[in-house]
């Protein structure tokens, strides 16, 4: 069952992958790399890490919530918590925008904040969007319907390349905010016709457990999780502060990096999740499937970043470089390969984590947890940035997953 279940979610998202990783190679082709390309990237890094923050927490959480219940009671679920989280989504994307103008950016990057306010307020009403994909990609996940899931982002991709393509003379790198829109739009109303295809709306129940200690719990791990991916986020505000384009350059490196991130998540970890939501009666069970999950992904990510290390010139000059190009940019290079190292801890701390969310009184333990690696990457970039440019910060990246790995190795494990 498992085993299909991952293959079903890889054929799925084969197809959306191929898509959107044409998205970073595009933008290298079509816009010049310098503060247009940095301050979208700058403003997307705020969106993708509501992402891949309550948008992950949610599709993982939802899970082991909606499995024991009849029909009436998910439909009761999903709406109460989707209106309840755009609400606070609304609060929290206002005061973002109202913090982007009252904090006091330098003056040299006066150019680049401009740009990037404007354009993470064009890109806000995808908050919202995600709250609402990522409560039906749990349901439908709990339905394991991993396929549909998994392939979806497609038409995200689809939307963001054509608008891209069409657009980007009349409108600039605006383009690719309208694809966006469009595209997480047609993707939730692609998710949502899939769900009522097979769990057709059976009206509201009124009965069910309170609520509150559950929001209470995710939002607690939401602050530990936003902490460890913010991460990203900071390490983009110090590379805004290293040569016009380095922003850029880290993005584009980690869209390489973060493949292996992605087929994880949507090819394993979302069935996974499924199986031990389905186990939490049984820990024994449970804790020896994450053991074992956990070893094949250092095995695996091991692996990986040896070969992305082995041949990383060429394949960045392919994605990246000017047509005929033999190499890429050498620190480009050199600082995706600072980066590589950690994928390993990297694999097995999204698995750990996930794990971590099935967890109904754990909230506080990650919280603190999330403390400790925004802190560990914060301070690193800090001090490495000025010592090894670009290079110190992707290889702070890669030892604050080592110690997060570790650190939640041991609080899994413990009773």
């Amino acid at each position: 069952m498992i085993a299909r279940g991952i293959a079903f979610a890889t054929l799925g998202g084969l197809v959306a992958r191929g898509v959107t990783v044409l998205i970073p190679v595009m933008v290298a082709q079509v816009y010049a790399l310098g503060v247009e390309t940095d301050a979208f990237f700058l403003a997307a890094a705020g969106i993708l890490f509501w992402g891949t923050t309550m948008g992950l927490l949610l599709e993982a959480s939802i899970v082991s919530r909606l499995i024991k219940r009849d029909a009436a009671e998910r439909w009761a679920l999903i709406f109460r918590a989707g209106f309840l989280l755009s609400g606070f989504t609304l609060l929290l994307g206002g005061a973002l925008v109202a913090g982007l103008w009252a904090f006091p950016w330098a003056e040299e990057s006066a150019a680049l904040v401009a740009r990037t306010r404007l354009l993470f307020v064009a890109l806000s009403p995808l908050l919202i969007l995600n709250i609402w994909i990522s409560l039906v990609s749990g349901w439908l996940n709990a339905e394991r319907r991993f396929a549909t899931v998994a392939a979806s982002p497609a038409l995200l991709g689809l939307f963001v390349l054509g608008a891209m393509w069409f657009l980007h003379e009349s409108y600039g790198v605006y383009a690719l905010v309208i694809g966006y829109l469009l595209g997480e739009l047609a993707r939730l109303g692609f998710l949502g016709t899939s769900l009522l295809r097979h769990s057709p709306f059976a009206g509201f129940s009124r009965k069910g457990e309170p609520v509150a200690p559950y929001f209470r719990n995710i939002g607690l791990q939401w602050a530990g999780l936003s902490l460890l991916n913010g991460n990203p986020l900071v390490d983009r505000l110090m590379a805004g502060g290293l040569a016009e384009g380095s922003v850029s350059t880290l993005e584009l490196i980690e869209r390489v990096y973060l493949v292996p991130v992605g087929v994880l998540g949507w090819a394993v970890l979302s069935v996974m999740t499924t199986a031990w939501a389905h186990a939490q009666d049984e820990t024994a069970r449970q804790w020896q499937s994450i053991r074992r999950a956990v070893g094949a992904t250092l095995f695996g990510g091991a692996a990986i970043a040896f070969f992305l290390g082995l041949f990383h010139q060429p394949l960045l000059a392919f994605l990246y470089g000017p047509p005929g190009a033999a190499v890429w940019s050498e620190a480009g290079g050199r600082a995706f390969l600072f980066l590589v190292w950690g994928l390993p801890f990297q694999l097995a701390t999204l698995t750990l984590w996930r794990a971590a969310m099935l967890g109904q009184g754990m909230g506080r333990q990650i919280l603190l947890l999330g403390i400790f690696a925004f802190s560990l990457n914060a301070l690193g970039d800090f001090i490495l940035r000025d010592l090894w440019g670009l290079s110190g910060i992707t290889a702070v990246t890669g030892f604050t997953f080592l110690c997060t790995f570790l650190f939640l190795f041991r609080l899994i494990r413990s009773p």
